[in-house]
């Protein structure tokens, strides 16, 4: 009882009220309801024991289902009320902590359920008025679960009693609270001249903290014997069926029958005629029809839904075998080859000529046909007839004239016999009508010729790749700048046209051995063609390397009547110098007398006329010199030596 926590002032007066209610209302256990029902059961009395579905969270309208109970729209409900409803989550106030959040036990979406927060005094929370059968057996079913929150206080547990007309039969006893659902059902038989029954569900607990519980899934079916009828039931397409059950544990004697055929135009069960035994034969079986057998006590008790027992439905289907036809890799009888027929899967053969597997051959021409039944014997025939056929043909090849080539071919000639339209094919490729197929590389091929009626000729064939070209202008190759070198061309095959790149610093482009005087190095290729028309290539690097030869004179006359001849000492580097970093010169005690940097060889300003910085004549004698000098490859390198300085 949750309400009574809602005032946290009075909660420890009505904690003592509630022990003292607990000493002074303690029920015994009562006998665990147990049902004795085995076999299957009738329709559910009860077609609302599910509360139904709907959008809203709590159902609008008072259903008037629980005496003594106040029905409410805004949950959670207090103590001593009830709720339909879809589910708890969104609840707040107490059941926000101290009630689990639940959806209804069925599998309906949306479906609804009974939440009930039971009074402090044991009373009915549940009762029904319900039509009944008399001599007749019972079962009644609930689904219960406690609404306390496990682990969140000392809850006392639901138990809830089941009464038939007032009297109590079985109890649930205490309901754990697991946070799960319990089916309770139990079994019963009504009294002689019982036509009707008063069931009611009795909160049997004492109130207090707790005993708060939801109900779900309320069935009330008569209980009636095992009743075997197949599930589904398969029909060959025009011929009639026929159903058969079986009953065992039946609780009916004598027992009467009636088969019943759903009808989806009024979505309505419906009696047969003629459908009052164990079996019966469906002239006219529709593909998904849908049938059942209700079983009862009496002729009369067979009309009344609450007072028979059903099967479960026998959804009929179509065993549909009229697109049988045999299937194979022929319908012909090929070069003397026999045909391969083939019937597929089924439960039975029989072919015309006795055998009785799903394959067979057929090593002469004529008809030949098989019945063929399925697991649910039903039969079909097919026949075909099996023609002998005689097909040659020959076939010539090209191979490619040059290594590599795509220009082979293959042709198909002299074809006799065959029927129909022939047709070429190249390695299971796209049949065609012309016999010729070309633009073939090396390699091996099937060519299969086939008629129309499937009669196939494989034919075996190898196009060959002729030898390839060995060109060879030898291999990479250095001279220093301004050398020259031939470039010739060896190959095992003869050669008869020469094309040489590039073009510049070639003695020719169009001749065997060209003569190459590159500036920089270059990469030579050749594209030549031999005596068959086939081209080769090769290639060849010419890396050229600067000259660093550089000559200096030892030995100078300083001539001051400057007439120009060996009057000055300056560097002759070779044509791969491409600048002067750095010339310098020093006399005997290390001192510089002349410097220049990053001159071009040749220049006029590199001339050392044997003066100082102030143009200062200096003496005889032996001068030191060093110089850096960058080449054409992009290197700088360092050299020196000695001048003699000669005056006069």
């Amino acid at each position: 009882m949750i309400a009574a926590l809602k005032i946290a002032v009075c909660f420890l007066f009505s904690f003592a009220w509630m022990v003292q209610a607990l000493a002074q209302s303690v029920i015994p256990p009562r006998s665990i309801c147990t049902s004795t029902c085995s076999g299957d059961l009738g329709e559910n009395i009860f077609p609302d024991g599910d509360f139904g579905t709907g959008i809203p969270n709590v159902l609008a309208g008072n259903p008037g289902i629980a005496p003594g109970y106040s029905y409410t729209q805004n949950p959670p409900p207090n103590d001593g009320a009830y709720t339909i409803t879809n589910n708890t989550t969104n609840w707040g106030a107490f059941a926000a902590g101290l009630w689990i959040d639940i959806e209804d036990h069925g599998p309906e979406s949306n479906g609804y359920m009974m939440v009930v927060n039971a009074s402090y005094q044991p009373g009915l929370f549940y009762k029904k008025l319900v039509p009944v059968c008399e001599n007749t057996l019972y079962e009644f079913s609930i689904d219960v679960i406690s609404m306390n929150t496990p682990g969140a206080g000392n809850f006392i547990q639901p138990n809830v009693a089941f009464e038939i007309d007032g009297n109590t039969v079985c109890a649930t006893n205490e309901i754990a609270v697991t946070a799960t659902w319990f089916t309770y059902r139990f079994s019963f038989s009504t009294d002689p001249g019982t036509t009707e029954i008063t069931l009611s569900l009795r909160n049997d607990a004492p109130g207090g903290y707790g005993n708060d519980l939801a109900i779900d899934n309320i069935s009330f079916r008569a209980c009636g014997p095992d009743i075997n009828v197949p599930v589904t039931a398969f029909f060959c397409a025009g011929l009639p069926l026929t159903l058969n059950a079986s009953l065992a544990n039946s609780p009916y004697s004598p027992t009467f029958y009636e088969w019943q055929f759903f009808n989806t135009g009024n979505n309505a069960w419906e009696q047969l005629p003629d459908g009052s035994g164990l079996s019966h034969t469906i002239a006219q079986p529709g593909d998904d029809d849908q049938y059942r057998l209700v079983v009862a006590s009496s002729a009369t008790n067979l009309a009344l839904p609450y007072c028979r027992a059903v099967s479960q439905n026998v959804d009929l289907m179509l065993d549909d075998v009229s697109g049988f036809a045999i299937t194979g890799t022929d319908t012909i009888v090929c070069n003397g080859a026999p045909a391969v027929l083939k019937a597929g899967a089924f439960a039975g053969y029989k072919w015309s000529t006795g055998a009785q597997s799903a394959d067979i051959q057929a090593p002469t021409p004529g008809w030949y046909s098989v019945t063929v039944t399925t697991a649910n014997d039903c039969p079909a025939t097919d026949s075909l007839y099996v023609y002998k056929v005689d097909l040659s043909a020959a076939a010539e090849q090209v191979n490619p004239h040059c290594y590599g080539f795509a220009d082979g071919l293959i042709r198909v000639f002299n074809v006799q016999g065959g029927s129909g339209a022939v047709r070429f094919s190249l390695n299971e490729g796209q049949p065609q009508t012309q016999a010729l197929f070309d633009s073939l590389s090396a390699g091996n091929f099937t060519l299969m010729v086939a008629d129309s009626l499937g009669c196939r000729l494989p034919i075996n064939l190898q196009l060959v790749d002729p030898p390839p070209v060995g060109l060879s202008i030898g291999g990479d190759r250095e001279i220093l700048v301004c050398d020259s070198i031939v470039l010739e061309a060896t190959a095992d095959f003869n050669l008869v046209n020469y094309f040489w790149q590039p073009s510049f610093q070639l003695s020719c482009i169009d001749c065997p051995a060209p003569m190459a005087m590159p500036m920089q190095s270059t990469l030579y290729t050749l594209q030549a063609t031999d005596e068959r028309g086939c081209p080769a290539t090769d290639s060849t690097r010419i890396t050229v390397l600067p000259r660093l030869d550089v000559y200096a004179p030892n030995i100078f006359r300083q001539d001051i009547t400057a007439n120009g001849v060996n009057n000055y000492f300056t560097l002759f580097p070779s044509k791969s110098a491409t600048l002067i970093k750095r010339f310098e010169v020093f006399n005997r005690w290390g001192e510089l007398v002349f410097q220049r940097e990053n001159e071009l060889p040749g220049s006029t300003t590199l001339r050392w006329d044997g003066t100082d910085f102030r143009s200062k004549t200096l003496d005889e004698g032996v001068f030191i010199w060093l110089a850096e000098i960058e080449f054409s490859d992009g290197g700088v390198r360092q050299y020196s030596g000695d001048v003699t300085l000669l005056r006069g």
